[in-house]
């Protein structure tokens, strides 16, 4: 049920916040959680080398500790893209539908995350 979501250079940008990137970014996915209706057992921020997020069957929702620095847009995706994972195992119809709903440009950032030299597979 993991997935992966492949490295692009980190994007410098200014945001608003309390000052804690990564509780920050916990928040967001938190919000993010309620928004879309699963209750993860736990959402991480830690260091991943080859991936941006993952999920496992059990509930745990891993985010990459560079997402920080990345867009909100682009956060959006992969916090989108793992929750959505507690109820869709895989990137069936249903789960594409869901994803263009909640975040419409999905797509083109699945396309930025793809196309690192570092991408890995699914």
């Amino acid at each position: 049920m993991a997935t992966a979501h492949h490295r692009q250079q980190p994007t410098q940008r200014h945001r608003k916040g309390s000052g804690y990137p990564v509780q920050d970014l916990r928040q967001r996915a938190l919000a993010w959680a309620v928004k879309l209706r699963v209750n993860p057992r736990a959402i991480r921020v830690q260091d991943m080398r080859h991936k941006w997020g993952s999920c496992t069957s059990q509930g745990t929702v891993t985010l990459a500790h560079d997402l920080v620095d990345r867009s909100d847009e682009f956060q959006d995706y992969v916090i989108v893209h793992e929750l959505l994972h507690m109820r869709y195992a895989n990137h069936g119809r249903i789960f594409k539908a869901l994803m263009s709903a909640y975040v419409p440009t999905w797509r083109r950032l699945e396309s930025e995350a793809d196309s690192t030299p570092a991408k890995t597979g699914r």
